[in-house]
């Protein structure tokens, strides 16, 4: 189990994998397969070591910065540009150098996720992924920059989204970082009737609070990791857009039949804030909470009056 932190193995213990203070620890998505840290790195040496798990990482330099690896006697160095990323399979390392300042979002991602997205896995370190890869890739570098932006705002809303950039990004480095032959286990079908409803049921009755992955892929009978493809089969739509698309109803139907703050019903809705279930109303609807509730309560109250002069 993860401590919580980015972790490398120094002569047989565990420790954190960088000395720097992070600017930025994102939370342990997903029963603690996924962290994500964000640091602020200056010069510095790392001993020997080994990495447990996979590491996805972005550098963001205004200056290229230098990494030297030192492996089998020889010294071998990378030019960090910026927005670079690198992919690393859990190997080995010798120590290496950095050298020059930049910031870096890295996220670890325990080796058991992969294992459980591919198809037929074979026994043993299974996923052959590169070992070692470095260069640009801008699809990786915005799911990260992505996901480090929503926990930065404080996973807004919920931990949905964030749970679900990090398995999109799992699925990216089966897809395009294997040295065999591995692909993704498609799960077959949509959810039977009785379990969408026992979804939707769940999700219906806990808008209010912060659902996750997990909690609803226990509901639906599945693991995390395929009730995404299962649901998006069943309904056409991913899990985080039904959430915040029910999370908008049920907020369109209190501004138009209350008197609520503002406040209290982006609680009641799931949303972390007041602030963010009004940016979030006026994109999706072009108008402020405040505005929508003006101009539906004069309709509504005409339409009750109609009906009761009939």
């Amino acid at each position: 189990m993860s401590s919580g932190r980015l972790e490398m193995v120094v002569k047989g213990q565990r420790q954190t994998a960088l000395t720097t203070k992070p600017r930025l620890i994102g939370p342990a998505l997903l029963d603690h397969s996924f962290i994500l840290e964000e640091h602020h790195m200056c010069t510095f040496e790392m001993p020997d070591h080994w990495i447990p798990n996979y590491l996805v990482a972005l550098t963001l330099a205004p200056q290229p910065a230098k990494r030297s690896l030192f492996e089998a006697g020889r010294e071998r160095q990378i030019i960090l540009e910026n927005g670079s990323c690198d992919v690393l399979a859990p190997y080995e390392a010798r120590k290496f150098r950095f050298e020059g300042e930049a910031r870096g979002i890295i996220l670890s991602i325990e080796p058991e996720v992969l294992q459980s997205l591919v198809s037929s896995p074979q026994t043993g370190n299974a996923f052959e992924l590169a070992q070692r890869w470095h260069g640009m890739d801008s699809v990786l570098s915005d799911l990260l920059t992505n996901l480090s932006s929503n926990i930065q705002s404080g996973l807004p809303d919920g931990s949905l989204r964030a749970e679900n950039l990090c398995l999109k990004l799992a699925e990216q480095l089966i897809q395009r970082y294997p040295m065999g032959k591995l692909r993704l286990d498609q799960y077959q079908g949509g959810l039977p009737a009785p379990k969408l409803k026992q979804v939707f049921d769940y999700i219906e009755e806990n808008l209010d609070h912060k659902l996750t992955t997990g909690e609803i892929a226990r509901i639906a009978g599945l693991s995390k990791y395929h009730l995404g493809k299962a649901f998006c089969t069943s309904t056409g739509r991913t899990l985080h857009s039904f959430v915040l698309a029910r999370r908008m109803r049920k907020a369109r139907d209190f501004l138009a039949s209350s008197e609520l703050p503002l406040a209290h019903i982006a609680g009641a809705v799931g949303f972390s804030s007041q602030s963010h279930f009004t940016t979030v109303f006026l994109e999706r609807t072009g108008l402020t909470p405040g505005r929508f509730r003006s101009i539906r309560r004069p309709l509504l109250v005409a339409f009750d009056r109609s009906r009761a002069a009939e």
